[in-house]
């Protein structure tokens, strides 16, 4: 099967060489501000001149980044944390939308970007609920001011700090709240409540977007801002990427787009202002929905969504990530997990397993950076096509949920190509003119690019890293600084085991380029033995 991965890496490729900086990595750039517009959830072949003209013309003024790739769980807390930091889920602990971390609640599944869960974290790990320092509070620390908005709670993995109410310097606006709260009054009285969420979510998104460029940026355009839109990625949940309704989605966070670079033209800030446009995942279709933790359940494990009562040994966890399931194994026995995982490679809904502890037929946490402190027992992430939908996109998965069904609508979070290649379009002052990069990026690059550009070194790593941020500046895209060639690594793993009703094999392709790694997808199969 011809990948749409396969066909990015080749444009690389064709390139020949990748540029890396040198030089004084610090030494600011030309713009004065940054502003990052996240458009959750768009995939980059809808960015075009039909559905996006406002970011497809930005796209031709500046760089579009042809091979970029989301962090994986393909979910959008992992990347908001990712774009946040610059790290991996193994440094930033973000691993999914959901998790289980028992010193937080020991029976059920734990909301990541939940404000009290938030609170009751920092206080049990004295402030390192994501242990390593983000874009916002580098830039804050050093002097700078910053503006977070974003139509979804997860702009509070960006900047989660208790403020005190006086003073405006950094507001945090997230899903019609704010820190410090003091500062929603003024929001509200400039253009009333927060509104009710609709499919297309336009009216959250643009009360939002108009709170960042009127309140927040009131007393000036700080030197960083972020605006979290919630669309395509809502209406692409209900009806599928391509839709009537989610291609109407895609032209509302064109039209925010547009306010902001009007806002900005208005204030004669657009020349020196560096935007990026960024998703934090693709978006598949379903193909079919499953129940992962019933199928445990029926084939004789102790399987459950949560825990009713404290789990006895071998009871397990399963939570669901969309394109991808999370499990824990109370106790961690390696005999149980085994059994797992076999029971796993005979199931038609099986894409790739993901461990922590060696099992034959799989791939390691460290493998995915997905070896976070809490993390599971084993991933799944399920099986994916490159078929199309009715609507005639690419890209058909697997998703995990109770009860299974059919399938119908969208959905992310697998290592399916079409999920963890996303987009990003860089322009300004310190981007290129007109350029089409295919050398692969990652949305761990958006951090340390931003930093470079705002001149701020990032702290010394805390947890013996050998650097603050696993992602690499873009340096191929830039202007000002000097390169040498470097070149493209390019791999496919592969690994299989041989069952007694068949054989079980599975890929994992990776890319690494610059000191960063890439996930570009990951697929696997069982072929039953001939009777």
């Amino acid at each position: 099967m011809r990948t749409l991965s396969r066909n990015l890496v080749a444009v690389a490729i064709l390139i020949s060489a990748a540029v890396l900086w040198t030089g004084n990595v610090f030494a600011a750039g030309k713009a004065e501000h940054v502003v990052v517009v996240v458009m959750d959830g768009l995939r980059p072949d809808f960015v075009t001149e039909k559905y996006m003209p406002t970011l497809h013309k930005l796209a031709g003024e500046g760089v579009l980044f042809k091979n970029h790739h989301a962090v994986y769980v393909s979910s959008t807390e992992a990347n908001g944390a990712a774009l946040a930091t610059g790290c991996y889920p193994s440094r930033d602990t973000i691993l999914a939308n959901r998790e289980h971390r028992p010193a937080l609640d020991p029976l059920k599944r734990i909301e990541i970007v939940s404000l009290s869960l938030i609170r009751k974290a920092d206080a049990l790990t004295g402030g390192r609920y994501i242990p390593i320092p983000t874009v916002a509070e580098i830039l804050q620390r050093a002097g700078h001011k910053t503006a977070i908005a974003g139509a979804k709670p997860v702009v509070l993995l960006h900047d989660r700090a208790e403020r005190p109410a006086t003073g405006n310097c950094c507001v945090n606006l997230y899903a019609g709240r704010t820190l410090p709260e003091s500062a929603l009054n003024p929001i509200t009285a400039a253009q009333s409540a927060f509104p009710p969420r609709a499919l297309p979510n336009v009216a959250q998104d643009e009360w939002t977007t108009r709170a960042l460029l009127g309140n927040l940026w009131k007393q000036g355009v700080p030197k960083f801002s972020l605006l979290w839109l919630s669309e395509p990625d809502a209406t692409q949940h209900a009806d599928g990427p391509g839709a009537g309704r989610a291609l109407a989605a895609l032209k509302s966070s064109d039209k925010s787009l547009g306010l902001v670079l009007q806002e900005l033209e208005r204030r004669g800030l657009r020349n020196k202002t560096d935007i990026f446009i960024v998703s934090d995942h693709g978006l598949s279709t379903i193909s079919r929905r499953v129940d992962v933790a019933e199928a445990l359940k029926n084939a004789g494990f102790a399987a459950a969504r949560e825990f009713k009562q404290p789990p006895a040994a071998d009871e397990i966890m399963v939570i669901g990530s969309g394109g991808s399931a999370l499990l824990y194994v109370t106790g961690h026995d390696p005999n149980v997990i085994g059994k797992v995982v076999e029971f796993l490679q005979q199931q038609d809904f099986t894409g790739a397993i993901f461990t922590q502890k060696p099992a034959k037929g799989t791939f390691a946490l460290e493998q995915i950076r997905a070896k976070t402190p809490d993390a599971p027992d084993i991933i799944v992430s399920l099986r994916w096509t490159a078929d199309k939908s009715a609507a005639g996109v690419p890209g058909m998965l697997l998703s995990d949920g109770s009860p299974a069904g059919t399938g119908g609508g969208g959905q992310h979070g697998s290592l399916s190509a079409f999920d963890m290649h996303n987009t990003l379009v860089a322009a300004g002052p310190d981007f290129r003119h007109g350029l089409v990069d295919g050398l692969p990026s990652g949305n761990v690059d958006v951090a340390p690019t931003i930093l470079w550009i705002a001149g701020v070194e990032p702290p010394q790593p805390m947890d013996g890293a050998p650097s603050a941020m696993d992602g690499r500046i873009l340096a191929e895209a830039m202007v000002g600084i000097a390169a040498k060639l470097t070149p493209i690594q390019a791999r496919t793993l592969e690994t299989s085991n041989e069952l007694p009703k068949g054989f079980w094999r599975q890929y994992l392709r990776v890319t690494e380029f610059g000191g960063a790694i890439y996930l570009d997808e990951a697929n696997g199969t069982f072929v039953p033995k001939a009777r």
